[in-house]
This record gives C-alpha cells, sequence and structure tokens, in this order.
C-alpha cells in the first residue's frame, strides 16, 4: 500500500513537471517573440552598417530559442504521454530529450556568462558608427538611424558631450531626452542587463524543470520495466471457458 501511495505521488509530480516544462516552451517562444518584435532590438537589426554584428547575434538567438521551445513542448508531451499510458519507450525518448535540453541549458548559460559583453559592443559599434558618420557627413540616413535609436532607448548621445558634438544631439535627440535623456552607453547597458535578467530566471527555471523531469522520467522507467509502476500488476487476459 505505502509503495503505491508513493508511485501514485510520483506520477503526479511527473504530470505537473511535463506541464511545467510544455509551459516553459511556450514562455521561451514568447520571450523570443519580443524580442524580435520590441523597438530596441528592431531599431538596432534594422541598421545597414558593415560588419553588424548584432544581425548575426540577433538571429541565432531567435531561431536558438524557437529551437528550444519546441524541444521543451515535445519533451512534455512524451513524458506525460510516457506516464499516462506506462510505456518506456515515450518515457526513454522524452528523458534523451530532456538529456539534450540541459546540455544546450548549460551551453547557453555559459554563452550568457561570458559572451554578455558581445552583445553590448556590437549595439554600441553600431551606434558609434552612426553617430561618427552623422557627425562627419550629417547625412539623412544616419540622422533618421540615430533618431530612432534615441527614441527605443530613451537616451540622447553619449555620456561626455563637446561642442564639436553638440549638433549631434540637437538634431538627432527629440525634444524631451535632450536635457533629461542620459548618455546611450548607460542607456544600452542597462536596457541589456534587465532582459539578460529575465533570461536567466527563465533559464534557471528551464534547468530545475529538466534536471527534475530526467530523474522522475528514469525512476518511472525502470519502476514500469520492474514491474512495480503502480495498482496494475502484470497483463490481464480472458480465459476461455
Amino acid at each position: 500500500m505505502q509503495r503505491q501511495v508513493w508511485m501514485r505521488m510520483i506520477k503526479i509530480h511527473l504530470l505537473l513537471n511535463s506541464l511545467l516544462v510544455m509551459i516553459l516552451g511556450v514562455a521561451v517562444i514568447v520571450m523570443a517573440l519580443w524580442t524580435g518584435r520590441d523597438a530596441r532590438f528592431t531599431a538596432v537589426r534594422s541598421i545597414t552598417v558593415e560588419n553588424n554584428n548584432y544581425t548575426t547575434i540577433h538571429s541565432a538567438v531567435l531561431y536558438t530559442a524557437l529551437a528550444l521551445s519546441a524541444f521543451l513542448v515535445v519533451a512534455g508531451v512524451l513524458c506525460a504521454s510516457g506516464l499516462i499510458r506506462e510505456s518506456e519507450r515515450l518515457l526513454a525518448a522524452g528523458f534523451i530529450i530532456l538529456a539534450l535540453l540541459f546540455c544546450v541549458a548549460v551551453q547557453l548559460g555559459y554563452w550568457m556568462f561570458t559572451r554578455v559583453g558581445e552583445v553590448e559592443g556590437a549595439v554600441m559599434d553600431v551606434y558609434d558608427f552612426l553617430y561618427h558618420d552623422f557627425l562627419r557627413n550629417q547625412s539623412d540616413s544616419a540622422g533618421q538611424h540615430l533618431t530612432a535609436f534615441h527614441t527605443a532607448f530613451s537616451c540622447c548621445g553619449k555620456h561626455s558631450r563637446s561642442p564639436l558634438t553638440g549638433p549631434v544631439e540637437s538634431i538627432t535627440c527629440p525634444a524631451g531626452l535632450r536635457a533629461t535623456g542620459q548618455g546611450c552607453l548607460l542607456a544600452v547597458s542597462a536596457s541589456l542587463q534587465k532582459h539578460m535578467d529575465w533570461c536567466w530566471a527563465l533559464l534557471l527555471l528551464m534547468m530545475a524543470a529538466v534536471v527534475s523531469g530526467m530523474i522522475l522520467t528514469s525512476f518511472l522507467f525502470f519502476s514500469i520495466r520492474l514491474g512495480v509502476s503502480g495498482e496494475r500488476q502484470g497483463k490481464y487476459t480472458l480465459a476461455g471457458r
């Protein structure tokens, strides 16, 4: 009796964990779509300059997040289906996908910890190019992109301004940001840090759910294989009279 209670608790835990994994898959795709549609990131991505590394980073992150969300949903469905049907194959497939997701999550965590400066640097490289291009030539294209950048990040020019760079701020900064807007370097750093905090929270929650799912799935797999999965014991057949 006590074994059946424990098995029932483990099954309920695995079912809830599978639902959490599927919800995380939906949350990842929502985060990816938000990143892709956000005005700040769209303003940087729409700028066409030579060696714009941010466009490559943005596309790589977006496609990785879409693939990750799809695998999370598939893993949750396989684990839930394997639990309901008590299928060893479905549980094994779910465990394999969860293990792959854990490896991907570790790699993503390492990239986020060591390469976040590259994203900020790529954004500022684009801004510096536009800033100096407009300072030299005052082209309409650079001015429009700078105005869009300042509006999206609610910033105005660089932190250290000089009489030589004054026309850049006076022309490309919206009127409300010329006196109160902070430097774009600080604004970009704050925006990316806030976005990364959300990504870290989602990644850590995903890793916890994946590890929990791996443990529960493997335990239930061996329980079914050994014939101690719950109320049903063996297979029942109708005997002829």
